[in-house]
């Protein structure tokens, strides 16, 4: 009997999923998150030696909060994996705007994950698409307003546009890759909630690993209220799979990736935060740093719970934000005109930015770069669901 091969056994599986369900439509497709999928067009915008910039026609949907055109920069390094990073940069609708509203050009080097020559790194060689965030609703807005809030106009939430447009640019560039990281941090690690289906209708063949950066889909707990207004304003409601309870639960959207892991078998998915982030919990959710550690023990553990070998975590005491980064201008961009923000938000941002990086991020022995690898190696043994001791919330210290 012949070996099959990898290929000739995914094949094997898809027919077989297809005569038993007769169903083979993407679970992207189901929840209508492919709407714009195949329509829009790149255009090359700029090149600068192995990394490219691309440029798209606002009239097919891709544009940033204020209208700026939105850019996607692609670097290709001849390998067979790709690394897709989704930016972080905030959030605005009508009860708080804190965003970054312009793309940046090229692949930013500063950013830990995508810099080739930090030591140790499991994706420096790795091909890249890179996505500036600037639509003010995590890779996944719909819709637009006219609210003038921050006095700024129209607020243009084409983030699933944008998303849509870097994966149609991803698909052109590098049309198979063996292994997918799928990486977010901060906005963008909320973003991966509905990217990773997404992604995977795009590339259903190849292995496909996410880690998100401080961003898992937390809220206030117990204020669905709070969510709601997020998900009405982005026009998110008909995303929210009907047979999925537990996927918008207790004002939190962890859920949702525990949906994709139930519909994705093959999927694994790393999750960083610290017990109290400073950004997230104090700066944008306004919450005490105890209430979100919470939510982080109960929607999380069920996640590992259900998933033991597929979700891990790992989590640092303290208030730190992100641990891909390194620097603040992964979050910000170097570009700090088109940061929009209210005054009175400055001196908590300032007081609670703590960014983390690959290295510099550890528990024990274990740093953020070693547990990646294990990740990306689906080595079960380094890649550990690891969280270290909770302390004091830095709002409750005297």
């Amino acid at each position: 009997m012949r070996k099959l091969t990898f290929a000739v056994m995914l094949t094997s599986l898809a027919v077989l999923a297809g005569c038993a369900g007769d169903d083979t439509t993407s679970l992207a497709e189901k929840i209508s998150l492919t709407q714009y999928a195949g329509q829009i067009a790149p255009v090359e915008h700029s090149r600068d030696g192995d990394v490219t910039t691309y440029t798209f026609d606002q009239a097919q949907g891709p544009m940033c909060m204020r209208g700026d055109d939105y850019l996607v920069g692609v670097r290709d390094t001849g390998s067979d994996d790709l690394v897709i990073f989704l930016q972080g940069g905030g959030a605005c609708w009508s009860v708080f705007c804190l965003a970054v509203t312009r793309a940046t050009q090229g692949v930013p080097t500063a950013i830990d994950l995508l810099n080739p020559e930090l030591p140790g790194n499991p994706v420096a060689n790795w091909n890249v698409v890179y996505l500036p965030y600037c639509d003010g609703s995590f890779f996944l807005g719909d819709s637009q307003h006219d609210d003038n809030i921050n006095d700024k106009g129209t607020r243009y939430h084409h983030g699933l546009a944008n998303l849509t447009a870097a994966l149609e640019v991803a698909l052109m560039r590098f049309p198979a890759p063996d292994r997918i990281l799928l990486a977010g941090s901060s906005g963008g690690a909320y973003g991966l909630l509905f990217a990773g289906p997404l992604v995977r209708h795009y590339y259903p063949e190849a292995e496909l690993i996410l880690m998100a950066d401080s961003g898992l889909g937390l809220a206030r707990d117990g204020d669905a209220a709070y969510t709601q207004v997020l998900l009405d304003e982005f026009n998110l409601n008909r995303f929210l799979p009907a047979n999925c309870p537990t996927c918008f639960s207790n004002g939190n959207l962890t859920g949702l990736f525990g949906y994709f892991l139930a519909h994705d078998k093959h999927v694994r998915i790393g999750a960083y935060t610290s017990w109290f982030d400073g950004v997230l919990a104090t700066v944008f959710l306004q919450i005490p740093g105890d209430r979100y550690a919470d939510a982080i023990t109960s929607q999380t553990g069920a996640l590992h719970d259900a998933y033991p070998d597929r979700f891990r975590r790992f989590v640092t005491d303290g208030n730190q934000h992100t641990a891909l980064l390194g620097d603040p201008s992964g979050i910000v961009g170097t570009d700090y005109g088109a940061v929009e923000l209210p005054p009175d938000s400055m001196a908590a941002l300032i007081d609670n930015v703590n960014i983390g990086g690959m290295d510099t991020t550890a528990i024990g022995q274990t740093t953020m770069t070693t547990w990646l690898r294990g990740l990306i190696e689906g080595d079960l043994d380094a890649w550990t669901d690891i969280l270290e001791e909770r302390g004091t919330a830095p709002d409750t210290q005297e």
